[in-house]
């Protein structure tokens, strides 16, 4: 097969993901800290459009320690886009998880062709925590994207050094500042950037005036990544070096400490074994991706004994390892399984792809198309389970787990509490269906366990929410990533469910005792 039916192969693989995002964005929910970002976001433009007089960002939360760049795109979007603020940042979202996959694709596709381009996109595509994550998460899969990019394009420097292209130069500088701009811990991706750079110079003839000339080219990429960062971070513009340097220092270690379970195991946010990011990719990447990676080890390994592991080579695989090492090292402070490090599942897939590859190279013609055969076989399978688990790809987990089904209660599966926004909508709908349109003024009372904007913003208006956040209500709404002490007794009304695990559930108080004692 030719490079370019795979090139238009990628093309459709691209095509059928647009199709797909614009046909199911509506589906998702709410997520825990989203309308925290969306808050964020609209603080920002009034920064820029104030030039910096209005500062209600700086004492919100903790989020002046991001770049504001995805947010303030996002509510910029949401001034003009015909859609409401979450309906937007669906879509802006989904544009930015498949600039990702073309990200990914061009990552493998620079290493080895386009066959190896667009396995990668495939592999990143049929990822459902990469999909899943894409529509309503704000910072990690728009820095990941970011990320792959200023791989692509610092893997193209390594490759041309000392004298990169100026269009290759411009790329780096941009990407690594967008990167910057959104989350200033991802400047680790600098660190194997920095590794590749270095084995490039081991190779020069001369190596003295080999990194004069590439420190003189670079530093106009360097210059463009800061004034990016700073431009896109209004914290930073206080102080363009320092403030930096001070989030970068506070990044990893926000005071979240709490125990959850990974692989049956109960782990401890701010004190996770060495192994907690190994085990965690190993339950959520798809096989072929594991099988795809196991290759490239092997064949990487054989490059080493060999003493020829290619620069650019080496800096992927550190772009890879780094990450990881740098938390046991740091003692960083994360939950959510991978989703703080949703950043490497680009590289992963491109590493994959560049194994999956290299297999087929070496293959018969005859065992090489049942290699494909068995790859397409999976990604109707694998495309099968996204539509049945959707609009929670996230709480996918693969075959190593047994599913959903296996990793519940030996892994945490909520969806950032996404799931209570199908349950007010399911709830609204079922009172609707026995009241008629007069529940809809009724004002019910309304608790909610877990991240109540998720909830609310999808009831009726006239139905209110205590106070005090408990006290006597009609209906009990709750996900189930944790149980909340005061949940009362009642007849269940609704439930979420997906490949049979629960993901939230409304009780129906109605018909007990209005008692505050026994919190109905």
């Amino acid at each position: 097969m030719s490079g370019l039916f795979w090139n238009r192969l990628g093309l459709v693989l691209l095509g059928l993901a647009l199709l797909a995002a614009g046909l199911g964005f509506r589906q998702y929910g709410i997520t825990w800290d989203e309308p925290l970002h969306v808050e964020y976001g609209r603080r920002a433009l009034a920064w820029y459009a104030s030039l910096g007089q209005d500062r209600s960002l700086l004492d919100f939360q903790n989020l002046y320690l991001y770049g504001a760049l995805y947010d303030v795109t996002a509510a910029l979007a949401q001034t003009i886009s015909p859609l409401d603020d979450y309906g937007t940042r669906r879509l802006l979202g989904a544009l930015a998880g498949l600039l990702g996959v073309v990200g990914a694709g061009r990552l493998a596709g620079d290493m080895a062709g386009p066959r190896a381009g667009t396995l990668a996109m495939a592999l990143l595509l049929l990822t459902p925590d990469w999909w899943g994550h894409a529509f309503a998460n704000p910072k990690d899969v728009p820095v990941g994207t970011a990320m792959v990019w200023a791989l692509v394009f610092g893997l193209r420097t390594i490759r041309t050094l000392p004298a990169p292209a100026a269009g290759t130069l411009v790329g780096l500088g941009a990407s690594i500042g967008a990167t910057l701009g959104i989350r200033i811990g991802a400047g680790i991706i600098v660190l194997p950037l920095l590794l590749g750079a270095a084995l490039r110079v081991g190779t020069a003839d001369n190596r003295a005036r080999f990194t004069g000339t590439a420190l003189l080219r670079l530093m106009p990429a360097v210059l463009l990544a800061w004034a990016i960062m700073v431009a896109a971070w209004p914290w930073a513009q206080l102080a363009p070096l320092s403030n930096p340097i001070r989030g970068l220092a506070e990044f990893s270690h926000f005071p979240l400490d709490f125990t959850f379970p990974l692989w049956g195991v109960p782990v401890r946010s701010t004190n996770l074994p060495w192994w907690y990011v190994p085990a965690g990719f190993a339950a959520k990447l798809p096989e072929p991706v594991l099988v795809g990676l196991t290759a490239t080890v092997m064949l990487a390994l054989f490059g080493l004994h060999r003493r020829k592991l290619p620069a650019d080579r080496a800096a992927l695989a550190a772009a890879i390892l780094l990450p990881p090492l740098i938390v046991v090292a740091t003692g960083a402070v994360l939950y959510d399984g991978i989703r703080h490090l949703l950043f490497l599942l680009p590289p992963l897939a491109a590493a994959a792809a560049l194994g999956l590859d290299a297999l087929l190279a070496r293959l018969s013609l005859r065992w090489a198309a049942a290699m494909l055969a068995a790859l397409a076989l999976w990604t109707g399978l694998q495309t099968a389970i996204l539509v049945r688990l959707h609009p929670y790809e996230t709480i996918w987990f693969n075959s190593l787990v047994g599913g959903p089904r296996g990793a519940e209660g030996r892994f945490e599966l909520d969806g950032w509490g996404s799931a209570l926004t199908e349950a007010a909508r399911t709830l609204t709908a079922t009172v609707r269906a026995q009241e008629g349109d007069a529940a809809l003024t009724h004002p019910y009372r309304v608790r909610v366990c877990g991240p109540s904007g998720s909830a609310l913003t999808y009831l009726p208006a006239a139905w209110r929410a205590p106070a005090d956040g408990k006290g006597p209500a009609d209906f009990f709404l709750s996900f189930t990533r944790s149980r909340c002490g005061d949940e009362p007794e009642g007849p269940v009304l609704v439930r979420i469910e997906r490949d049979g695990v629960l993901l939230a559930f409304v009780k129906d108080l109605r018909s007990l005792p209005d008692d505050p004692a026994i919190g109905h």
